[in-house]
């Protein structure tokens, strides 16, 4: 078929809709290709084709018997109201020749609760002045159910159209001006406060413009493709009316059709050679889960995408969702950067800011969202302050705010919005919160009424929405999260609610349960609070067309008690199940225990937390677990003498576990028949999710305080660390004796508890080494490592291991701690090494102590006996080292790398290449090299630890696990 060429200027040989139309079915034979929606197992009826010439005319016979009917009068509004996208193009064009205004409505738009309905259809009347509604019989029900009989909008339905004769003489001709309304579009949907926006023939050709310079299309002549509503501007304007300016072709698809199988739009892309359509994030990272899991047989065996360029919008696009997602979209030929996420509203013609360099820009950036781009010509954007004082800097959130030919000039019959809308130099408020980097490209920082306060703390909900869809939680339907703040009238600061769609059977208490637990892990992590969750039913969440839940709907929804029932059924099942399951203290400790965890985590008697549960799993940061045991220490008399010790809180994470653990230091209860310590190198640091186990080694300090605040990030696979041996030495335990010994007891950890690979396993520093070794040991034995890691740690580590004497590890664990930085804890050197020299350690801690920060020792708690013991082991641990030679090799490694000590390189280039390169001497395949942010002691501090865990995460992505 032929095609209408547009242009590199982008000019048209028309000014209004109507005449572009004409001009298309006369100089091309293209049109629209419409699906039906596809029955669920049964393979999609073949398309419908109706070329532009056959809609021209069809819309004409149409247009005629309207008038004769005198259905439409110029300038008066018509609903036109259907369930499908072909039937609404026939009737929207037929409304338009017979010269009246078509406003564009689904029954999408119509809510389950009645009262809802009615407030949408009173709100119809009196926005349009008493509109007609042009719709098949089948869907005329609640127009005629409206309970306001002088405000009942009058209807008409097209099979009494169809049966009329079409009328002898030639209907009116109708030659709209540039300025006349093309179609009014709704804001949003039934709870009443939606707003009309008139789009113009003018304001559409601006728009045509900027989007067709901008994209810069690899194959202009390839159809568009939408399976969004025609209520919305994304496919109206975006896809259906632009694709008729550019004479080319479009195809229209049923939601369900893509939502259900996201396969199904690569394959429509391939077969069509589509090469503008729209996906959102959820879609996108819906997609991403299919193909990561090889479930690739819905697709084409000859699939193409090398037309592909995929707008992206309506809700924050997650930079690792396009990450992982762009290769494997390249296996079957999509460019480079094939995601375009973008701005728009319906009062911008759609899209009308876009980023064409995604996820390649944003990924070199660190973004964990992405950006939007810069503006297509036709609209200006600025960020205003928000004390109103001037523009705001990069990189300052303000108030977004747009002007240009795109823009539409005011709502309709709605002059209050309108003056609210524009500020008095004429810029569009959009309502959003934004920031412009130094590059001058867009980022959306939330709605202005949309952040969550708590405790003076704001909070972004799309920020929270992302983390629980990324956590992957069982038991939750994917894209169905919906956080916001809400607070009563009883309550010192807002509360985060999280709305949920659930996928376990109702009555399955213990899946609730779970689930509930871990949405509540999510939030809390991210926001140091307790959320309000409350389980809906799928009619109480319904979808946009662009299949976004609508934020302030819901929450107004929650806040009028719409949900009562459904969250009385919750708490009344959860309730249930943690009087059937958890125990309550047996004994004073136990209680008192208690009482110190949920003061520290600030947990309430009603929070899912009892004795048996693990202090690790509540989100506990390392700073809380040492604040814990520096109040049980305090506070309980039993500890005065004999106080435990961080090793005890590990070990020992249950508050049953702990109070047993006191009785048995403080001699409170004597074993008739004591068992003797057995070491246990494993400790559980996260213990939720379904994917592969992550195993990390400590550095040469030993311990694992370090992982605490990662592994809270972790949350879709366990996540296991390793403790070195004798930090329990009042019970006999002794330190490693070689190496070996080292490598053997943590292989045979891990075999325990994870019988069969594939392996992922890590090691900070020292640890690094360990990794390799263990990585060793299991593919000896036939067992596949899908991930080794070294984090920041070269494979020739003996000369820096004889450099570790007793003072250096004294130095490094001051400053590993934060009791003191590198620079300063080096003007001590010579003195301790004078205190080593004489035999007082004991002094040189006590000296060092003097030095160091009083209250971060103070916040540690711990004695200077445990710091001796802590530094002894580490040298322990070092000194095994000091003729360490790596040997053989692993099938694949990955290096973090990050700011090297001042000492071993003298910035990351010179790490890279005079170090940590070597590795390749020892990997069989590849070695990847990933910079994370901080140096070799802080990369996992509280400001670095965010950017780690998203490096973490894509990397595990990338080796398959």
């Amino acid at each position: 078929m032929g095609s209408l060429p547009v242009s590199s200027g982008v000019e048209y040989p028309f000014d209004n809709i109507i005449d572009a139309l004409k001009h298309t079915a006369a100089h091309t034979t293209e049109g629209i290709v419409s699906y039906s929606p596809a029955s669920a197992g049964e393979a999609p009826a073949a398309p419908r084709t109706v070329s532009y010439r056959e809609l021209l005319d069809t819309a004409e016979t149409n247009a005629a018997k309207l008038q004769k009917l005198s259905a439409t009068k110029p300038g008066s509004v018509v609903l036109v109201h259907f369930d499908n996208a072909l039937e609404t193009i026939v009737w929207y064009w037929s409304v338009l020749l017979a010269g009246g205004i078509p406003a564009v409505t689904s029954p999408a738009m119509f809510s389950q609760n009645e009262a809802d309905r009615q407030k949408h259809l009173s709100h119809l009347y009196k926005t349009f002045n008493g509109p007609l509604c042009l719709t098949r019989r089948s869907l005329l029900e609640p127009f005629e159910e409206h309970d306001d009989a002088e405000k009942r909008i009058d209807t008409l339905a097209v099979e009494d159209v169809d049966s009329e004769p079409a009328p002898a003489a030639r209907r009116r001709a109708f030659k709209p001006s540039p300025a006349d309304v093309v179609a009014l579009m709704l804001t949003s949907g039934s709870s009443g406060n939606a707003k009309a926006v008139p789009l113009t023939h003018e304001q559409l050709f601006a728009a045509f413009r900027g989007k067709t310079s901008s994209a810069s299309l690899r194959f202009p002549d390839s159809p568009f493709m939408s399976w969004v509503h025609m209520d919305h501007v994304a496919n109206l304007v975006h896809c259906h009316l632009f694709a008729i300016a550019s004479g080319i072709s479009q195809i229209q698809v049923p939601a369900a059709n893509v939502l259900v199988d996201p396969a199904q739009l690569l394959n429509l892309i391939s077969r069509h050679r589509v090469s503008r359509t729209f996906a959102p994030n959820f879609l996108l990272a819906k997609l991403r889960r299919q193909l990561e899991a090889g479930k690739t047989d819905a697709l084409d065996a000859d699939l193409n995408l090398e037309t592909l360029f995929l707008d992206t919008g309506g809700e924050a696009n997650v930079i690792e969702v396009c990450a992982a997602l762009q290769p494997l979209l390249a296996r079957y030929g999509a460019p480079q950067d094939a995601f375009k996420p973008s701005f728009g509203m319906t009062e911008t013609c759609a899209g009308c800011i876009f980023n064409l360099e995604c996820p390649s820009r944003d990924q070199a950036a660190k973004s964990e969202f992405a950006s939007l781009g810069q503006c297509m010509p036709g609209v200006q954007m600025r960020v205003t302050r928000l004390d109103g004082c001037g523009d705001a800097a990069p990189g300052e959130r303000g108030s977004l705010e747009l002007r240009g030919d795109i823009i539409f000039k005011g709502y309709y019959n709605n002059e209050k919005a309108t003056a609210d809308a524009f500020t008095a130099d004429g810029w569009f408020r959009t309502g959003d919160l934004a920031y412009l980097d130094r590059a001058g490209c867009l980022h959306l920082d939330g709605r202005t009424k949309e952040m969550i306060n708590i405790n003076g703390v704001k909070y972004l909900p799309h920020e929270l929405d992302a983390s629980l869809e990324q956590a992957e939680i069982p038991g939750a339907a994917p894209s169905y999260f919906c956080t916001f703040g809400t607070r009563e009238a009883s309550m010192d600061t807002e509360a985060v609610a999280v709305l949920y769609l659930p996928s376990y059977d109702e009555n399955d208490d213990a899946a609730r349960f779970e689930t509930q637990r871990n949405i509540a892990r999510v939030v809390s992590l991210h926001t140091r609070s307790r959320p309000r969750i409350v389980p809906l039913r799928a009619r109480d969440m319904p979808k946009s067309t662009l299949g976004k839940l609508s934020r302030a709907k819901l929450k107004a929804a929650l806040e009028s008690g719409a949900f009562t029932e459904q969250q009385a059924l919750n708490d009344a099942a959860i309730r249930r199940y943690r009087l059937a399951t958890r125990s309550e203290p047996e004994t004073a400790d136990e209680a008192a225990i208690l009482d110190i965890v949920r003061q520290q985590l600030e947990l309430s008697a009603e929070d899912d937390f009892g004795v048996n549960d693990s202090v690790l799993a509540t989100g506990a940061t390392s700073m809380d677990l040492v604040a814990i045991m520096h109040r049980m220490n305090k506070q309980l008399p039993a500890l005065a003498s004999h106080p435990i010790k961080l090793t005890d809180l590990l070990n020992h994470p249950t508050i049953r576990g702990l109070s047993q653990r006191i009785a048995k230091i403080t001699g409170a209860v004597v074993e008739a028949n004591p068992k003797p310590h057995e070491y246990d190198p494993v400790v559980t640091l996260q213990p939720n999710g379904t994917k592969t186990p992550l195993w990390l080694v400590h550095p040469g300090v030993g311990e694992v305080l370090v992982f605490v605040n990662l592994a809270h990030r972790i949350r879709d696979r366990p996540v296991y660390a390793f403790r070195a041996k004798g930090f329990n030495a009042a019970e006999g335990e002794t330190p490693f004796a070689s190496l070996d010994e080292v490598f053997q007891t943590y292989r045979a950890a891990i075999k325990k508890r994870q019988p069969k690979g594939p392996y992922a396993i890590a090691g900070y520093s020292f640890g690094g080494m360990v990794a390799f070794e263990i990585g060793k040991l299991l593919e000896a034995e036939g067992d596949e490592v899908a991930y080794c890691g070294s984090w920041n740690l070269p494979p020739h580590i003996k000369f820096r291991m004889r450099e570790l004497l007793w003072d250096e590890c004294v130095i490094h664990l001051f400053y590993f701690v934060g009791l003191m930085d590198e620079a300063t804890a080096y003007t001590h050197k010579a003195q301790l090494c004078e205190f080593n020299r004489q035999g007082r350690r004991l002094d040189a801690i006590r000296y060092l102590r003097q030095h160091s920060d009083a209250a971060r020792w103070d916040e540690l708690g711990l004695s200077e006996e445990y710091y001796l013991l802590w530094v002894g082991l580490a040298s322990n641990m070092q000194g095994l080292a000091v003729d360490y030679e790596p040997e053989g090799s692993v099938n694949s490694m990955d290096i973090f790398v990050a700011d090297p000590l001042s000492h071993v390189a003298k910035d990351r280039k010179d790490w890279v290449e005079s170090r940590l390169s070597a590795w390749k001497d020892f990997v069989r395949t590849e070695v990847r090299f990933h910079d994370v942010q901080g140096a070799h002691y802080t990369m996992l501090n509280p400001e670095y630890v965010a950017n780690f865990a998203d490096t973490l995460r894509r990397v595990l992505r990338e080796r398959g696990l």
